[in-house]
Order: C-alpha cells, then structure tokens, then sequence
C-alpha cells in the first residue's frame, strides 16, 4: 500500500500583543542566579548580577488569550541605565510565549524571595504600555498580591 505525503499542519496564528492591563498566575518555585563579572574598559568595572526565574501564565486585557511565560525579577545595579519603565515584555518568534521582566530594588528582592519562599505569592499583574519595533513593550506598572 502506499504511503501518503503527510498533511501540513495549518499554522497558528498568535494574537497580537496587547497593550493595557495583564494579570497573571505564577507556576512553580522559582530559580534564581546572583554573581558578577569583570566588564572591560575602560575603565574596567565588576558589575554584579541578581535575579529570580519563574514560570508563569498570563493573561492579555482583551481577548484573554492566556500565553505560557518566564518571569524575571532583576535588582537594578549601578550600572543600569536610567530608565523610567518598570521592566519590560518580550514575545519569542519561535516559540508561543512572552517573557515579563520585573526591575526591582534589592529590598524588593530580598522580599519577593521570602514571599516565594514561603509560598505566599500566587497572582499577579502588570500594564503594558505601547510596544516598540522589536517586540518589546515597556511596562508601566507591576505587582503582586499575598496573603499572610
């Protein structure tokens, strides 16, 4: 009998990135990383690196498509540029799914470790504000709630 050329998948047509308010569940206890490297100059500077990896569902404002998601929460250094957003978003072209990066201070972090630690943080939300060429939106605001 004859084989027959297998039938192509019809492509999935993701929805656009919504600009607005976004809620979202975490999933999982996170990962996290701290360290620092030697920047070269000059002048030659160390620059040190803190952050926390966690999955996450969120949400979009208007079509409530729920998107698979890597949420990040950063401690802002010195060495950061001056920004006035509070983190940003990303959409992956290879993949279905964005990616939320929180900036945080380190007391915000020290915090946000021992609210995941104590399995505390469960839900939280975040608005986008309008998108730049490259896939990326800014955010305007972000937060998480907790029950003690």
């Amino acid at each position: 009998m004859p084989r027959r050329k297998p039938k192509p998948r019809p492509a999935t047509a993701l929805p656009e990135i919504e600009v607005g308010d976004w809620h979202g569940e975490f999933a999982g206890s996170p990962s996290g990383n701290i360290g620092q490297h030697i920047q070269p100059g000059p002048p030659i500077m160390v620059a040190e690196f803190t952050y926390l990896l966690v999955g996450a569902v969120v949400v979009s404002p208007i079509r409530k498509f729920r998107w698979p998601a890597v949420v990040s929460f950063w401690v802002r250094t010195p060495l950061t540029p001056e920004r006035v957003e509070a983190g940003l978003m990303f959409k992956c072209d290879e993949i279905p799914s964005v990616n939320v990066s929180f900036e945080v201070t380190r007391q915000q972090f020290t915090e946000t470790c021992w609210l995941f630690r104590e399995k505390l943080l469960k839900d939280f939300h975040f608005r986008i504000g309008p998108g730049t060429t490259d896939n990326h939106w800014p955010l305007e605001t972000w937060g998480a709630s907790f029950q003690l």
